[in-house]
């Protein structure tokens, strides 16, 4: 007999199955008060909602870190330790302990979790939408109309055929088979933030692989979300007994997207508007915006629309990017990911009983989700190869797309509460959902490197440049402090009609606040006046005055990257490789000019060294000291004074022959200091030959211009080499050096011990040491190495390369 009803709470517990079972459970008020006394005063703290809530999100954020630190050696998304964690805390694993089971199966605190796992879903899809450009739309080209339509279509007609099929030969009774077709055009769908987040655990966001799977999701998620939110709407049994209430419905979600479109979108404008350029976006912007998602999602609920599309609506009306965009996206996505969502995992698996699985309806639901996965990589894959696309490729971007994720549990949890599918039909989905993406995520790390494509390519460098040839460079930035220098080493450069220089300026920016990236082609005498593209105005600037002074003799080409610092090396390598240009110019990550480290140091290194191992032509890492700030070639004319620390080896030489073409210029003075060893000469090898006659080159052509200079030092030991590098303190404003020296000797002993940036090498890393006194600007050069072979680590760890190592020596 129940307790009396002042002292239990009569809960309605509705399991979502075909026969509409209610079950009514009695439970004490008094057990679950809000708060604990604590065990000091003899109180239970797990009878209590709080402490139930907290015990049940820690276990399951705990599970989720730790697949996901097993699942990443694999390649895993971040999805599948997510839901795996659910399904250790839901009612499959855990769940069936008996002590575990009556904590986690407790009806209040359950749905607790439940409502706030709602409330997290409801803020991550709001942040989708805002990384969401549906100008992406437009601007696809018809080979990806073409191919979104097959990937589409086709898999939905083999997995129809499939289950025609099966249905004739096997058990046409079953039960399994009224929910069938549904579950064959749920596998067949795609989601954007799906794939971008595949790409982005991949690291393949700027793969030429990655763009494309982010067009032809794009478009394959909008149809889905279209047609399965129909579906959902036609076939639910609460609107089959209101059909009335569907139009009315249908009016409301259309004056609701016009109201955010044409009122709150303007609105958002408005803020921008009011938000001075480069500060961040106000509090109480931030929280009206916050607000505009908490009213869209209550007024969806009261006039009987999803929660869900209302915040998803506002977020595709935000303008994407700062300072709006990326604030929302930077404030509320580290917590929406890492709390809220394993909430809402941990209450997925706890309606997901893997139990309820028989192996009869497992033998026909598992082979129609394989044959609706197949489908789709086959919708993707064959008319991707009819588009000259190779087979790896076009198999890679079939997988990717292919890949399952958050939107597309959402949609199976409204189909369970509309009772569309069973329980049973619910953990079947489930379950191929994880496998599915389990298995095709390894395949894809395996089979697609983005560097292959530009590693194949042929040498590409200065010193095997054709002379009186356009010399084409690449130069990086990420500050507008970037450009002034690479402004002066383009002067430098000194280029003329008869042998001129094309620069290709890329201003690097941090994706925030959307998921695809892009690179911005700026035309001449134009002026973007996007959001991203305002970023560049001042380098873009500076780049057209220069080349307006030096009409004729400079070419200069704007770009604009957005991509996440993870995955730029890519975009630049690509971009590199595309323009063949002979040598790639970055910053270094410490600015010396401001006195302060920047909050990307960190990502700008990794970024460097990852050049340094992928790029398909020569490397120089610029490290400016404040010499080439001070010296403005738009306002005058100035005297540069450099210097070519050359010992031997490929880099070296790739140094000095970009020092020779600056000797051409009449404002550069090039001195040249050789160290050589006196006990380690190698008179017969190629290296040695090759570096003699450049040297021989440099003097038989230069020196007998009085401007110019060249001395060699006997250097005998690393402490004779610390000494002749002191010698260079403030003589120069810029130093050439080499960044690896194929050397046996020992000059460099010791050295690689104390090395604090191993990226620069041993000569570059003294001179720009806290140690030293050195005050001009060092620019780090390393040759192409290998073609088709990405550089191992070991470079970056010590940059002294010794012939007696076991590792193979570069070409």
């Amino acid at each position: 007999m129940p307790p009396p009803l002042v002292s239990a709470g009569l809960v309605n517990v509705t399991y979502n199955s075909s026969s509409e079972r209610s079950v009514w459970v009695c439970e004490r008020i008094t057990r679950f008060e809000r708060f604990t006394k604590g065990v000091f005063f003899g109180d239970n703290p797990l009878n209590h909602t709080l402490s139930m809530f907290i015990l049940q999100a820690s276990l399951v954020c705990l599970f989720s870190s730790s697949f996901q630190y097993l699942l990443s050696q694999v390649g895993a998304t971040t999805f599948v330790p997510q839901i795996l964690a659910g399904f250790i805390a839901g009612h499959s694993v855990l769940g069936n302990i008996r002590l575990f089971g009556k904590l986690i199966s407790t009806t209040k605190p359950f749905y607790v979790c439940e409502t706030i796992s709602l409330f997290g879903s409801m803020l991550f899809l709001f942040l989708v939408g805002v990384k969401i450009d549906p100008y992406m739309v437009i601007k696809t080209g018809r080979k990806t109309w073409a191919i979104a339509f097959c990937s589409c279509t086709f898999p939905v007609l083999l997995s129809i055929f499939f289950i025609f099929v099966l249905r004739r030969l096997w058990n046409p009774e079953s039960e399994i088979y009224e929910s069938i077709f549904f579950i064959a055009i749920f596998l067949s769908s795609g989601s954007f933030h799906v794939t971008a987040g595949f790409l982005e655990d991949l690291k393949l966001l700027n793969s030429e692989v990655g763009q494309l799977a982010l067009s032809l999701s794009l478009l394959n998620g909008a149809v889905s979300a279209f047609w399965q939110t129909v579906i959902t709407r036609l076939i639910s049994a609460d609107v089959k007994e209101h059909n009335n209430s569907v139009t009315l419905s249908t009016i409301f979600l259309l004056l609701l997207t016009i109201f955010i479109v044409f009122v709150l979108r303007p609105i958002m404008f408005w803020m921008i508007r009011k938000t001075p350029r480069g500060t961040p976006i106000s509090e109480a912007y931030m929280v009206s915006i916050f607000l505009m998602v908490l009213g869209c999602s209550l007024i969806g609920e009261v006039f009987g629309e999803h929660y869900l599309l209302g915040p998803v609506i506002l977020g595709l009306a935000v303008p994407d990017g700062p300072p709006l965009g990326s604030a929302l996206v930077e404030k509320l996505e580290t917590f929406v990911t890492t709390v809220f969502m394993p909430i809402f995992y941990f209450s997925s698996g706890v309606k997901c009983n893997i139990s309820l699985i028989d192996g009869h309806s497992f033998a026909i639901v598992q082979p129609v989700a394989l044959f609706s996965f197949v489908g789709r990589v086959l919708g993707t894959m064959l008319p991707s190869m009819c588009c000259n696309m190779s087979l790896v490729d076009s198999f890679s971007v079939g997988l990717i797309t292919s890949s399952q994720g958050i939107n597309h549990l959402l949609y199976l949890q409204s189909c369970l509460y509309f009772r569309i599918i069973s329980e049973q039909t619910y953990a079947q989905m489930m379950v191929s959902l994880v496998w599915l993406t389990l298995v095709s995520t390894p395949i894809v790390k395996f089979l697609y490197d983005p560097s292959k494509s530009y590693l194949s390519l042929s040498k590409r460098t200065i010193e095997h440049a054709p002379p009186n040839a356009v010399l084409p460079l690449l130069a990086c930035m990420h500050f507008e402090e970037n450009a002034l220098p690479i402004i002066n080493l383009l002067e430098m450069s000194h280029s003329t009609l008869s042998s001129p220089v094309c620069l290709y300026a890329l201003h690097l920016i941090q994706l925030k606040g959307r998921s695809a990236p892009f690179l911005k082609v700026h035309q001449e005498n134009t002026m973007s006046n996007s959001l991203h593209s305002s970023q560049s105005d001042n380098i873009i600037s500076a780049f057209k005055s220069y080349q307006n002074q030096n009409m004729g003799n400079v070419m200069v080409k704007l770009f604009t990257s957005l991509s996440p610092y993870e995955t730029m090396h890519d975009e630049i390598c690509t971009l590199a490789a595309d323009k063949r240009v002979c040598m790639l110019i970055t910053p270094f990550h410490m600015q010396w000019i401001s006195g302060e480290v920047s909050k990307c140091a960190n990502p700008i290194r990794k970024l460097n060294r990852n050049l340094l191992k992928t790029a398909p032509c020569s490397v120089g890492i610029l490290v400016e000291r404040g010499n080439l700030v001070w010296n403005n070639p738009l306002y005058g004319v100035f005297f540069y004074s450099v210097a070519v620390v050359f010992i031997e080896g490929s880099d070296d030489r790739e140094a000095l022959t970009y020092a020779m073409r600056m000797a051409n210029h009449p404002n550069v003075r090039v001195t040249v200091i050789r160290l050589v060893d006196p006990c380690d000469r190698i008179t017969n090898s190629f290296s040695e030959d090759a570096d003699s006659d450049l040297v021989l080159k440099f003097k038989d052509n230069y020196i007998q211009i009085k401007r110019h200079d060249y001395r060699e030092e006997l250097v005998r030991d690393s402490v004779e080499l610390i000494n002749a590098i002191k010698t260079l303190e403030s003589c120069y404003d810029l130093v050439l050096v080499g960044r690896c020296h194929e050397n046996k000797s020992s000059l460099f002993t010791g050295l690689g011990d104390w090395h604090e940036y191993p990226e620069l090498g041993s000569i570059g890393d003294m001179l720009v040491s806290p140690d030293s006194a050195f005050d001009g600007s060092v620019l780090v050069v390393q040759q192409q190495r290998n073609t088709g072979v990405a550089q191992n680590d070991f470079r970056l760890d010590s940059s002294v390369y010794s012939k007696h190592t076991n590792f193979a020596p570069p070409v």
